[in-house]
């Protein structure tokens, strides 16, 4: 479906690079142009061919061509040799060649190959091979280029030039293609072909950027062996921030040290990542670490430094610490501002912390802070698994008058919970758009739509598709927020083909599409049963310069294990690690789930440990997965011991999770019970339904009255079904 109709326009936000130097073709039938040089040269090459010096003849030929100011001249040079009555030979050849490319005219030199060398039979020697790879890098040839390379490395007759390496690995960079110039630079490094130090630099930047901080490390690595030289300020940094990003943070710290080690200047900046990157890895000791020796170094925290830490100490739940490095900025001077309040708002909801992080928000105006869409978007999302939908209602009000730009994050929470059907994302869609058009764009977003007509599907679409022109006109980065809601809300409501012409539509008017409307789009790909189309979306993003997310790959993930083809799904695992990007816990979850349905346990257990391995922390899912299946096969020790492990681990268990320990083993279900009233966490009916049953089936009826006295020293009062088991253990006991 895309191959046929998607995209009939170019992008315009992001220009398709082209080759490196112009292709044109030149005449091989130029004009002469005498000159006394010339006509010196012509000389004294019928002067050595009458003396029978037929290799002298040449080599004056040879340096005629290189000295020719133009095109015409070099070729005019190779005609008179031709009608001298020499052979042109490898020599001349590869110097034309050469002189062609060197003058900017690849074509032209990839058509005298083919006319003159090949037709005329003559073996290519190193220099005709190089410029021949030369011409084809330039002409964007580079699969046929390193080809040519590969067969002239295992010749071993010929010499790989510096020059001709240096424009393949060039058109690489050209094309943004830096994993397979990775892979090129790896072979020329082997067959010890010196590079100059821009080669190396690019390299290290277009694979950190990509997210390939492995094989940045290795071209350092490379570099060093092959130069003797230290590595360079720019490169450190470069891997550096490369490491931190991907959450490298002990290798970052290596970096760190290295540069002090050389007497590099380090920053606040780098002090700060580092702390950073620590931090997202629930390492706080470790950043505290680096806290204090950033002012032993004499540099004064800032508001970047402060809120670092907080969202380190919030993210982990300790809050106390987190109010203590709020504390240490008003005594320092320093004033919070809206990420601070945003950090501490998003994990007090995380953390279900609902009033707390509600108390926050209404201090910020007091505070002359104005609330952003990222303080009551986590708020939103926490009344939701509270089930307090009215109050999502009054938040969401509150938020749009105040003057909040809404954004497509808020869209997702609210369309992932509000009812379906009716046209009900088209409308929430609209809301959407005329608060971004009002709020935003200052614009006038009063309906058109008639009250009778409100749930037309065709009169919704056609009023949110001309507010979209109007928002995309006034402002493109709210244009691609606009564009991206209406996309969502499109592939929500199953309308597939609308979405893509919606997503046309956007580019025709320059906006650049975010990330988060591909992943709409590649969801609803998937749930067409589209797979193929979904390959041809990702490279159209890729092309695009836009790179698959987490969140990206969870979909993927998420699609192949519901078709329980698990072995796209861990293909999908082994090519994040590849890439260096760490699959995060939801990822695991999806496969771990789908192994557990399909009775692999073993495999189940290995890919949990793989995660822990990978410093991937479960979370409830996780654990809750694996105690089933434990339980479900008849492991409840291993069970137990999983469930004890998330009680360490201060993960919160819920009902269904103390469930799904009771239904393997009820013993050790009555171990668990013991444990989790010890952290704090009560059992409700539906648990003691389940275990004072559980025990009745296996007839352990002192058990199953030791729960229900239980249940009563709790002040919980038995429903109907467990009204009904206690007449029975008590027709039991009495027989």
């Amino acid at each position: 479906m895309i191959k046929r109709r998607l995209f009939c326009h170019a992008p315009s936000f992001k220009p398709k690079k082209g080759p490196i130097t112009s292709t044109c073709a030149a005449s091989l039938d130029p004009q002469p142009i005498p000159n006394d040089h010339t006509s010196l040269c012509q000389s004294l090459v019928h002067d050595l061919l009458g003396r029978g010096l037929l290799s002298s003849a040449q080599q004056v030929v040879q340096r005629l061509i290189a000295s020719s100011p133009t095109v015409h001249d070099a070729i005019y040079a190779v005609e008179f040799a031709s009608a001298s009555g020499m052979d042109l030979g490898p020599g001349i050849s590869g110097e034309l060649m050469r002189k062609l490319v060197d003058l900017g005219h690849p074509l032209s030199a990839h058509e005298f190959y083919h006319d003159r060398v090949v037709a005329g039979g003559i073996e290519p020697d190193s220099n005709i091979v190089n410029s021949l790879a030369i011409c084809l890098a330039k002409l964007g040839k580079l699969d046929d280029a390193v080809k040519l390379f590969d067969r002239l490395i295992g010749s071993g007759d010929c010499v790989a030039s510096n020059a001709a390496c240096s424009t393949i690995l060039k058109g690489y960079y050209e094309q943004d293609k830096f994993v397979e110039a990775f892979d090129y630079f790896v072979r020329i490094s082997d067959a010890n072909v010196k590079l100059g130090m821009w080669a190396y630099n690019v390299l290290i930047d277009g694979l950190c950027q990509q997210g390939y901080v492995g094989e940045a490390i290795e071209v350092l690595d490379i570099m060093c062996r092959i130069t003797g030289l230290p590595p360079t300020l720019h490169m450190l940094k470069t891997l550096f921030y490369g490491l931190c990003k991907r959450g490298w943070s002990i290798e970052a710290e290596w970096i760190f040290e290295e540069m002090e080690a050389l007497g590099f200047f380090v920053d606040k900046v780098m002090y700060t990542s580092l702390m950073n990157a620590y931090g997202k890895d629930r390492k706080m000791k470790m950043a505290m670490r680096v806290y204090f020796r950033m002012l032993k170094n004499g540099y004064d925290p800032d508001i970047c430094t402060c809120n670092t830490l907080i969202y380190g100490f919030s993210k982990m739940g300790l809050f106390d610490k987190a109010w203590v490095v709020y504390n240490l900025m008003n005594d320092l001077g320093i004033q919070p501002n809206e990420v601070t309040y945003s950090i501490m708002i998003h994990n007090y909801c995380k953390k279900g912390k609902l009033d707390c992080a509600m108390s926050l928000l209404n201090s910020m105006a007091p505070c002359n802070f104005t609330p952003c869409v990222h303080c009551y978007t986590p708020i939103m999302v926490a009344l939701y698994k509270q089930n307090r939908c009215f109050e999502v209602d009054e938040w969401c009000e509150r938020m749009l008058e105040s003057g909040v730009v809404p954004d497509h994050v808020l869209f997702f929470v609210l369309m992932k919970n509000k009812p379906k059907g009716l046209g009900i994302e088209l409308q929430l869609c609209l809301l959407m758009l005329q608060a971004i058009a009002k709020n935003g764009c200052g614009l006038d977003c009063s309906s058109t739509i008639n009250s009778d007509k409100i749930n037309s599907t065709l009169a919704l679409e056609q009023e949110i598709e001309l507010l979209l022109k109007k928002i995309a006109r006034s402002d493109l980065n709210l244009g691609n927020v606009a564009g991206g809601i209406y996309v969502s809300a499109l592939c929500e409501g199953g309308k597939t083909e609308a979405a893509l012409a919606c997503l046309e539509n956007m580019v025709i008017a320059g906006c650049a599409p975010l990330l988060f409307t591909f992943n709409s789009l590649i969801k609803r790909l998937f749930q067409d049963g589209l797979s193929e189309d979904v390959k041809s979306l990702i490279e159209i993003m890729q092309n695009w310069g836009i790179s698959p997310n987490l969140e990206t790959y969870l979909i993927m993930v998420n699609e192949y294990c519901k078709q329980e083809d698990l072995a796209l799904a861990f293909g999908i695992l082994e090519q994040m690690e590849e890439m260096g990007l760490k699959p995060n816990v939801a990822i695991y979850d999806c496969i771990i789930a789908c192994l557990s349905q399909q009775r692999r346990i073993s495999e189940a257990e290995t890919l949990f440990r793989r995660m822990l391995e990978n410093s991937v922390d479960p979370d409830e899912v996780a654990y809750m997965t694996m105690i089933n299946a434990y339980a479900r096969n008849g492991k409840g020790v291993k069970a137990l011991h999983l469930y004890e492990m998330m009680i360490e681990n201060a993960i919160q268990p819920s009902s269904y999770s103390y469930t799904a320990l009771t239904e393997g083993n009820k013993r050790l279900g009555i171990e668990a019970h013991g444990e989790n009233k010890r952290t704090g966490f009560m059992p409700n009916l539906y648990l003691y339904n389940a275990i004072v049953s559980g025990f009745c089936w296996v007839n352990l009826i002192e058990d199953a009255c030791h729960q229900l006295r239980l249940m009563q020293e709790e002040g919980l009062r038995p429903n109907e079904v467990l009204s009904q088991f206690s007449w029975c253990i008590r027709l039991t006991k009495s027989v």
